[in-house]
């Protein structure tokens, strides 16, 4: 397909933060390589940047996506990008997601030491604001201290050098397109740290009547959007807030999808867990209905055993 690569630069929407940019910086880049349209990146600081502001204190849901959304809608920028994990489950009117490009390993990461999970001692202070990850780090290990850590990448691992934490939780994908990961740091499989729902991938926006959404379409990685829609699906059918924590991972075999999903309480005591498939004869754009009552069956499935100290 031909695109009109003698327009203007297209403006992409980013945070400012030195992850967002440089993951906004290889969106670009594929962009052009994939259309010959070039872009310029529009740093815009977000609701969430505010160090300040409590997680759960913030104005409105989506505390990292609002500002950049805003101002695709009111024209200011022509398509942002977004961690997709970041984004409520709940669209806006008037956006549409036209790519969704092949994802980064979903993993979490043990940063900023040598040591392995099991090898901290004993009350080793472990940063992390997720409740997600303080879950799943306290049912392991009750003995830890789950301390809340904001910032930039080097902000969190300074805290480690300066002797305030023991370590820091962070996601593989993040340290990889910063060319940060060390590997002496410990990955976490699926099965010991469940990650996010749509970690690892990046979500680009537009208007809905946007005269580039075609281009934008071709960094489109049809198989990471099933997994990571069944994934979202589970977020929604929860009902789930910047503090829930809820994890879920779809991974394909063959063209057969699982989804495997984790719902805490806030206390980090009940825990629900469920597993479930869907054959895709056909991967396409047909088979987005099915992969969501997928993610909605294993969300229901975590209701029901909400409450249960399983």
């Amino acid at each position: 397909m031909g695109f009109d690569t003698t327009s203007r630069l297209l403006r992409l929407g980013t945070r400012s933060s030195p992850l967002a940019m440089a993951q906004s910086g290889h969106v670009a880049r594929d962009l052009e390589g994939a259309t010959g349209l070039k872009s310029e990146l529009v740093p815009i600081r977000v609701e969430g940047d505010d160090h300040t502001l409590a997680m759960d204190g913030a104005s409105r849901p989506g505390i990292f996506a609002s500002a950049l959304r805003d101002a695709l809608l009111a024209g200011e920028v022509d398509y942002v990008v977004h961690s997709f994990k970041d984004l409520p489950s709940a669209g806006v009117e008037g956006l549409v997601i036209p790519a969704i490009p092949a994802r980064q390993p979903p993993f979490d990461v043990l940063a900023g030491t040598s040591l392995t999970f099991d090898q901290l001692p004993p009350g080793a202070r472990i940063g992390t604001s997720s409740p997600r990850r303080a879950s799943a780090l306290l049912r392991c290990r009750s003995d830890l201290q789950i301390l809340p850590v904001r910032g930039n990448v080097d902000t969190r691992l300074r805290k480690v050098t300066a002797g305030e934490l023991d370590a820091v939780i962070m996601a593989y994908a993040g340290l990889e397109r910063l060319g940060v990961r060390d590997e002496a740091w410990q990955v976490f499989s699926p099965e010991e740290l469940l990650p996010a729902p749509a970690q690892g991938a990046l979500a680009v926006e537009c208007r809905q009547d946007s005269a580039y959404m075609g281009a934008l379409g071709e960094l489109d990685h049809l198989w990471t959007r099933l997994a990571v829609t069944s994934e979202r699906s589970v977020l929604a059918g929860v009902g789930a807030t910047c503090t829930t924590a809820v994890a879920a991972l779809a991974t394909w075999e063959a063209r057969t999808l699982t989804l495997t999903a984790e719902l805490s309480d806030h206390l980090h005591v009940c825990h629900a867990l469920a597993i479930g498939t869907c054959v895709i004869p056909d991967v396409t754009d047909e088979a987005i209905p099915a992969v969501t009552d997928l993610g909605s069956r294993v969300a229901e499935v975590l209701l029901n055993h909400e409450g249960r100290n399983d």
